[in-house]
């Protein structure tokens, strides 16, 4: 299982480092076309948008793969020796339903929206493909904690916050 999760995670990386680059250089043309043509690029500032968003989701379940997102870290000060494993399996379970009913949600919500047939006018795209990486994010974040809840991770200690 660890080696699934860690090729999913260099697949997630990977594409949101992509999304990244891209949405800089929509900016970078939107803007340089501002100032040359005194005209922007109608859509560029859309899609960076959306792209940024993708961006943040991926990037929520990269520091989820790292054990780092939603960690109430004082709780490790508490639990130390041999509760830490029962303490960890705890919060990964809670995480797990939480992430999980977001999922669950967030799948209701894309399927919403494609059948209502809501679109964005100004990239011309149907909303549901834009809003898919919510049900993703959740879904993977799910699926890791519920892999921390048998084989739980500690954080890591040298991690920069």
């Amino acid at each position: 299982m660890d080696n699934i999760l860690n090729l999913l995670t260099r697949i997630e990386r990977v594409a949101a480092s992509i999304m990244v680059a891209i949405l800089t250089v929509f900016v970078v043309l939107d803007v340089g076309s501002r100032e040359i043509m005194k005209t922007g690029i109608p859509w560029a500032q859309k899609g960076a948008v959306y792209l940024m968003i993708w961006a943040g989701f991926l990037g929520a379940i990269l520091v989820t793969h790292k054990v780092e997102h939603l960690r109430p870290e004082i709780a490790d000060k508490f639990w130390t020796g041999k509760l830490k494993p029962y303490y960890l399996r705890i919060h990964n379970f809670i995480v797990f339903c939480f992430s999980s009913s977001m999922a669950y949600y967030s799948v209701l919500y894309v399927l919403e929206s494609r059948e209502f047939g809501d679109r964005n006018v100004i990239i011309d795209m149907p909303m549901w493909f834009l809003q898919m990486v919510i049900p993703y994010a959740f879904i993977s974040m799910s699926l890791r904690y519920l892999y921390f809840i048998f084989s739980p991770r500690e954080k890591d200690p040298g991690a920069v916050h």
